[in-house]
């Protein structure tokens, strides 16, 4: 009997997993063990082995397509095994008893190719396709559906040509389709909208907008903008910035630093370490003096959840790092316990397992403090969004030389501001002053750290 391959869980907050790649196609053998398919997740990438020998006999969710966790998304067998009925990736106590599989579809066949009627009750599609469809305003049931086993996909709604329909907005579309309001019968008008729909929904005849001739110089119907599915990792980005803005009431502190210090303790520091093998940068003087500071702060230091607070033993600090088009923010462990070159070193491991694609989840869990720079894109003050469940974010800007006062005179000094987001449910302002203080202090006089 054919094997199901599911979509694997790989972590608590995992719902579904993008197929990035298929490392074997139908027919090829394939061998317990060995590389089977690549998944992508929130924010990794992550290699599924095969858990059986046999030949992979049909692949159910392609490359590019999402799939909710444990559902079924290829068959492993033997050569000429034949597998279950019409199948969508699905939880496998769906999949029904063995039957013949369907004749191929010669292309020039278009009339053979699967298209459910809308009677029938579900039209089998993946979610981007229903999504698009729904923000169309087009009938799955009446879309030409290429996929494996009859189901719609996003490329099928793209290139699905309707006659005269009816125009919904976005939240028109998926209330005419969560109430099951038939509005067919007036295509061709301008625009439905929500109130629309709920009208028709109570019998009453909605104001709807006449129709009104589009001008000469009118884009083509083809040329039109189009939305595209983002990828897992901004989705959730998305998501978790959504979630933390309604989460936290923060506020944003600032506090300006004379970088003179810093700069000549990078400066007599880095010809040393470049010998060793480490190229030294101000991220890593911030991640030793922060580490240090937030040993004085437990409060800081720390993460809040269901009304408890929870001090953390050890900081691991969180680098936000630019990867694609995104942005993953991986942490180092036990910095307050580094020295300036172990962090050095570690911290450039880390952004080259997270661009490379190589990062373990335990490298993106258990942060407790996030520093996010963009300093090197002339950024002198910003706001950054807290990485739940911390307390804090620390912002870091340009270093611009400025005029200052020092001793009652006018001089020019290497200024860079430090832009702390805290979470106001714990983080008193006058916590947040005095740790921005105290970290200002190690920043300006290096030789605090010795003591």
């Amino acid at each position: 009997m054919a094997t199901e391959v599911l979509m694997p869980k790989l972590g608590l907050t995992m719902t579904e997993g993008t197929i990035q790649e298929w490392k074997k196609a139908e027919g090829d053998l394939v061998t317990a063990g060995e590389i089977l398919f690549t998944v992508e997740t929130d924010k990794l990438v992550n290699e599924v082995e095969a858990e059986a020998d046999g030949v992979l006999l049909k692949i159910l969710c392609p490359a590019g397509e999402s799939a909710a966790c444990k559902a079924v998304i290829a068959y492993l067998g033997q050569p000429g095994e034949q597998i279950g009925g019409p199948v969508t990736p699905q939880p496998s106590a769906a999949v029904g008893e063995p039957v013949p599989p369907a004749a191929p579809v010669p292309k020039s066949a278009p009339s053979a190719v699967s298209k459910a009627s809308p009677h029938d009750g579900f039209v089998p599609a993946s979610p981007y396709a229903r999504r698009l469809a729904r923000e169309k305003g087009y009938p799955l049931g009446e879309i030409a559906a290429t996929g494996p086993r009859g189901m719609v996909l996003a490329r099928d709604v793209e290139g699905y040509a309707p006659g005269p329909r009816v125009k919904l907005s976005p939240m028109a579309a998926k209330l005419a389709e969560e109430m099951g309001v038939d509005v067919s019968a007036f295509e061709g008008v301008n625009r439905m909208m929500k109130a629309d729909v709920l009208a028709m929904a109570h019998h009453e005849q909605p104001a709807i907008v006449p129709p009104v001739a589009e001008a000469p110089d009118a884009a083509p119907a083809d040329e039109e903008e189009k939305p595209e599915k983002v990828s897992p990792l901004r989705r959730s980005i998305a998501a978790n910035m959504a979630m933390s803005w309604s989460t936290s009431p923060r506020v944003t502190y600032t506090h300006p630093v004379d970088a003179t210090s810093m700069k000549q303790l990078r400066a007599s520091l880095k010809e040393e370490l470049a010998r060793q093998g480490i190229k030294l940068t101000y991220n890593h003087i911030l991640m030793l003096c922060t580490a240090k500071a937030l040993t004085e702060f437990p409060d800081i230091n720390a993460s809040f959840r269901d009304n408890l607070i929870t001090r953390h033993r050890h900081v691991n600090l969180g680098l936000a790092v630019a990867k694609g088009d995104g942005l993953i923010v991986p942490n180092l462990k036990h910095c307050e316990q580094l020295t300036l070159a172990e962090i050095a070193k570690g911290t450039e491991e880390m952004i080259e397992a997270a661009r490379s694609g190589k990062l373990t989840l335990d490298g993106m869990t258990g942060g407790t403090f996030t520093i996010s720079s963009l300093g090197p894109y002339g950024i002198t003050s910003f706001s950054p969004i807290i990485n739940q469940p911390e307390l804090a974010i620390l912002g870091v800007c340009d270093i611009v030389d400025t005029p200052v006062v020092r001793d009652g005179q006018i001089v020019v000094r290497p200024m860079m501001n430090l832009c702390l987001t805290a979470d106001h449910r714990v983080i008193d302002g006058v916590m947040a002053a005095r740790f921005l203080q105290r970290l200002a202090g190690l920043l300006e006089n290096p030789f605090r750290l010795l003591i």
